[in-house]
């Protein structure tokens, strides 16, 4: 249906588009963040099986698995940062640049992959709550980033 106006044409939508009402931004974003917290269990456990993955890659150490890692590292970060996960995204993204550096480094060193491995387990494992715990694990990830060759532009 068109609805002619004197300033010209315009089709219903446009008409109901331009009407006062539905939602504030507020209750937008309050809407999509209860959406999303409806899938935080689900992401949970997607974020266990890539954990399991990122573990069993370390556990082999097969040459070539550098990329894998980053692979794995960086789908762990994207899911982690749809949730509320705090420190356990902080982690990921240390791996995530762990990786990154090392490979363009050509530095690779399993230990600096295993100890980010690990503390995103333990930070798993205690529900992603900042802690003092979760600060020192971070303090050390940030300390193993540290040692590694920076990037170049």
């Amino acid at each position: 249906m068109i609805v002619v106006r004197k300033a010209g044409t315009h089709s219903t939508l446009a008409s109901k588009m331009s009407r006062p009402g539905g939602r504030t931004l507020e209750e937008a974003v309050k809407a999509a963040e209860a959406g999303l917290d409806s899938h935080r269990e689900e992401g949970m456990r997607s974020l266990a099986v890539i954990l399991g993955q990122l573990e069993a890659v370390c556990a082999a150490r097969e040459e070539g698995a550098e990329a894998r890692v980053y692979e794995l590292a960086s789908a762990f970060a994207d899911m982690a940062g749809f949730f509320d996960t705090g420190p356990l995204y902080a982690a990921a993204f240390s791996l995530c640049e762990t990786s990154d550096r090392m490979i363009a480094g050509v530095c690779w060193r399993w230990p600096a992959v295993e100890v980010h491995v690990h503390a995103l387990r333990l930070i798993l494992a205690a529900g992603c709550q900042p802690t003092e715990e979760s600060r020192l694990l971070l303090g050390g990830l940030a300390s193993v980033v540290a040692r590694l060759p920076k990037q170049t532009g």
